[in-house]
């Protein structure tokens, strides 16, 4: 029986969450197996303003739309991107 393991990713943050985190991205650490919600939820812990002051955002695993259920892998890219708006 395998062991479970830490993975680590990368998670980018883009516009207001860049500037709400104060970082452009951030090395995250996750117990395998994991998915897009379980490293939503530990971004949750650490960053209080996620899902509170941006209420509103998407997130995307290695450059794809990533639903609650899409899995994680070590070394892995994660983004938080907020709704875009143009002029």
């Amino acid at each position: 029986m395998m062991q479970d393991q830490t993975l680590r990713i990368r998670v980018l943050f883009f516009a207001i969450a860049g500037e709400l985190a104060g970082e452009s991205s951030i090395e995250l650490e996750l117990d395998s197996p994991a998915t897009a919600s379980d490293a939503e939820a530990k971004l949750k812990e650490r960053y209080d303003w996620l899902g509170k002051r941006l209420s509103s955002y998407r997130i995307a695993v290695d450059e794809e739309f990533a639903g609650s259920d899409t899995p994680v892998r070590d070394g892995s890219e994660l983004a938080i991107i907020p709704p875009v708006s143009g002029g």
